[in-house]
């Protein structure tokens, strides 16, 4: 088949590569239609780091991607909520679906599970085929939904519903929302749907302000005087939640000094080694913090019917299509973050 294969920083390759197995009794094939770039990525791209693997190391070649929607056309002989055929999106990643917490619907529990795609233990589907473990609980029907909506769903949903609630935004409330990629666009439309009544929107990017002021939000520039502006918007106290949606080391840095005492912050940006937190900013204001990976399968129950009755919208997101051969121009241009840029689509089929 052909695929997006890693062979070291800023070196994606459109090259054939080896076709996928049935991995165990519980995986099954998919003939990718579609899949995307996730900032995350990134990471893997820059020669930076995923938890303790480090990209700019020698390490050997793999399928990217982690986003991506398809037709089953094999199954194992322990799969039985799917068939050949059905038309899916899969999770991000998955665990092995065998042991305890996988069994309870906790798979990101899992001591085996890992995001497709960021290495050789589990190929990704930026591929023509991808073989998804677990597929019963890995899998979900596109039945009813747009393929943009299924493509987002695999991630970027998903993970903005789980870090946008681990910040608690009140009924009323003020929420802060850091990095106006996909996930902290999506955010900010939750952050309304969940009845905040003041969202303060900051990106560098001018063009993902604008977006995000159409949503009602106001934006603002990260810079020396956004703390003192959120603080004046706020009578003085700082916004409620803060959705820390980059990962970039200045966004993780200004989401503390933004945050409203005895708050919440939540951190779903993916970091490098050396960035910290200040305990002492975390302690005096008496300030929760959280930071996790999405379990995104928990979170498709609360998003899928948000988005089948039209409530959660998540338009626009996609301003470029590329094909599979063009993969390489297409995590160029991701990575430069030129105005326009928020989410590239790339067919498979």
């Amino acid at each position: 088949m052909k695929a997006l294969v890693f062979n070291g920083p800023r070196d994606i390759r459109y090259d054939s590569y080896v076709d996928p197995e049935l991995r165990s009794p519980n995986s099954a094939i998919l003939k990718v239609e579609s899949c995307s770039i996730c900032g995350s990525d990134l990471h893997m791209y820059h020669g930076a780091h995923i938890g303790s693997t480090d990209y700019a190391a020698e390490a050997p070649k793999f399928c990217c991607g982690h986003e991506f929607i398809g037709e089953v056309v094999e199954t194992g002989p322990e799969v039985h909520g799917f068939s050949v055929g059905q038309k899916v999106l899969a999770a991000g990643g998955t665990g092995c679906g065998r042991c305890p917490a996988c069994r309870t619907g906790n798979a990101g529990a899992c001591r085996h599970a890992t995001a497709f795609g960021i290495g050789p233990t589990l190929e990704g589907g930026q591929a023509e085929f991808v073989c998804v473990p677990n597929a019963d609980a890995t899998l979900y029907s596109r039945e009813g939904l747009s393929d943009e909506h299924a493509m987002l769903l695999t991630d970027a949903m998903a993970t903005a519903y789980f870090g946008l609630t681990r910040a608690e935004p009140k009924p009323g409330g003020s929420v802060a929302v850091i990095g106006l990629g996909p996930i902290g666009l999506i955010g900010v439309e939750l952050a309304y749907l969940l009845g905040a009544s003041q969202v303060f929107a900051i990106d560098p990017v001018a063009s993902r302000r604008a977006m995000a002021e159409k949503l009602g939000a106001t934006a603002l520039a990260p810079g020396p005087k956004l703390v003192e502006q959120v603080r004046e918007l706020t009578g003085g106290r700082g916004a409620q939640s803060v959705f820390e949606a980059s990962g970039a080391s200045g966004a993780i840095a200004s989401a503390l000094p933004l945050v409203a005492p005895r708050g919440n912050v939540s951190f779903i940006g993916i970091p490098e080694p050396e960035d910290t937190l200040p305990l002492p900013l975390i302690m005096f204001k008496h300030v929760t913090v959280r930071g996790g990976i999405c379990d995104v399968t928990n979170m498709w129950p609360h998003l899928v019917p948000l988005v089948q009755e039209g409530r959660l919208k998540a338009s626009g997101l996609f301003s470029y299509h590329f094909t599979l051969s063009e993969g390489a121009e297409a995590y160029s241009l991701f990575d430069s973050r030129e105005d326009g840029v928020i989410k590239i689509r790339i067919d498979v089929t």
